[in-house]
């Protein structure tokens, strides 16, 4: 009897043991933000356009002055690239509210898009960031005049940039139907692709010589198979936007005779997050950036079903490691919704957006100046559990960072409170949450 007795209570500690460790994965709603979501959507949108945006193009980082008599400047390595997301969010956002003024703000990114794609004079090499000349800005690269010396344009561009660039371009090819605006799109797209066709699937910049980081060929994508899937990306979008069979026939031949369909399904490495430096968390946001379009357009089975795989190994994880599942980011969990019919983790993300904070993009003198316009108190608690020893941090519990989605999420933790020389933009948030509610995965009124 003493015997049965002490076997049931083994069971039933081992029971409780297991559902305790079982719970600690899932997040505990401990609070919520006191407002909603479209409400924060708007006061990003508005510090956007108010200090982010040059003529439509979205500017990455803004350097607060060091001396009183100095004033802002801006760190501009990615604009291209941030544009190209920006572009695509608004592509979103039009799309759900079918306003006007929506339709507006994104041809006039469109348009900024196009300056950046044509600034160099070399067709169909993208410029990283382009500003008027005489701008007194000042910033780190490589600075060359445009051949009509009215902009200073940034070289050395990466697949980094493209990538959102298409992104982009594909979005809004999809979303504006006036033909005149699509065939500027279509220009673009086939002269960037056509750019890195003639180079040997290179590209190269208006010095002749290869920039760093803009290699698509056969070799390069067998050690960076990430490169792969965004050359893929970028031939489904050239025929996305100039139906054009040639695009058609080389992105099936790459799919297939080159391999790149098996090999991009490799594209997100799956390696221990738990060490530092072994994720590369801003490789995963150039993967949603290349796989989304993929997935979007689509419609070949066979084809099909390459990315499906490689979203789902990116997604799942793989070699026991986990994938981008566990981290509540909301722009993998929203596509895993739409595209893998694994809904499991879109409260997760929209917890995220909910205790998504504006003290990690600005200092208290910005939130303070959009508290006395809204009307509104824009701090509060942190509204996250504790984190949990090898997990995800909660987005309230980060340092500063121009991009959620690149940080880090597992070791990033800090005090957003805390004053920074840099203030940021909301392009991550605002893209999370119009993705989300594109997919009819928040409503309107959240």
């Amino acid at each position: 009897m003493f015997a049965q007795k002490f076997i049931w209570t083994v069971i039933a500690v081992v029971i409780i043991l297991f559902l305790a460790e079982a719970s600690s994965d899932t997040p505990v709603d401990a609070g919520k933000c006191p407002i909603p979501l479209w409400k924060k959507a708007e006061i990003f949108q508005t510090d956007m356009e108010e200090r982010f945006l040059l003529n439509g193009q979205a500017l990455c980082k803004l350097i607060l002055p060091r001396k009183p008599d100095r004033g802002i400047s801006y760190n501009m390595p990615d604009n291209a690239y941030m544009t190209g997301i920006y572009v695509g969010t608004l592509s979103m956002k039009y799309q759900c509210t079918k306003d006007d003024a929506d339709l507006k703000k994104l041809l006039q990114s469109i348009d900024a898009l196009h300056l950046l794609c044509r600034v160099s004079g070399v067709p169909g090499l993208l410029a990283r960031s382009a500003i008027p000349v005489d701008s007194t800005w000042e910033d780190d690269g490589i600075w060359r005049v445009s051949p009509d010396g009215k902009y200073r344009w940034r070289g050395d561009v990466s697949s980094d940039q493209v990538d959102g660039v298409m992104f982009g371009f594909s979005w809004a090819y999809d979303t504006v139907k006036d033909e005149a605006v699509r065939k500027e799109i279509a220009k673009d797209v086939t002269a960037i692709v056509e750019h890195i066709l003639s180079h040997d699937l290179r590209i190269v910049d208006a010095d002749g010589k290869p920039t760093t980081w803009g290699k698509y060929f056969p070799l390069y994508t067998r050690i960076e198979p990430l490169n792969a899937l965004l050359w893929l990306q970028a031939l489904k979008i050239a025929y996305q936007v100039s139906q054009d069979e040639k695009y058609d026939k080389l992105y099936k031949e790459y799919v297939f005779d080159k391999k790149y369909g098996e090999r991009a399904v490799e594209a997100r490495r799956n390696l221990d997050p738990t060490r530092k430096g072994f994720v590369n968390h801003s490789d995963d946001v150039l993967f949603f950036l290349g796989v989304e379009p993929l997935l979007r357009l689509e419609t070949d089975p066979q084809i099909r079903e390459f990315h499906l795989r490689a979203f789902k190994k990116g997604w799942e994880g793989s070699n026991n490691y986990p994938g981008l599942k566990p981290e509540a980011n909301p722009i993998h969990s929203f596509l895993a919704g739409r595209y893998l019919g694994d809904t499991s983790e879109v409260e997760n993300a929209i917890r995220t957006l909910e205790w998504f904070p504006f003290t990690i993009k600005w200092n208290q003198d910005t939130i303070k100046k959009y508290e006395e316009r809204f009307g509104m108190k824009l701090t509060w608690d942190v509204l996250s559990p504790e984190p949990i020893k090898g997990k995800p941090i909660p987005i309230d519990r980060r340092e500063k960072t121009w991009s959620t989605w690149v940080q880090d999420p597992y070791h990033s933790a800090g005090d957003p409170n805390e004053s920074h020389p840099l203030e940021y933009n909301g392009h991550d948030y605002l893209l999370g949450y119009w993705l989300g509610r594109f997919y009819g995965f928040i409503s309107p009124e959240r």
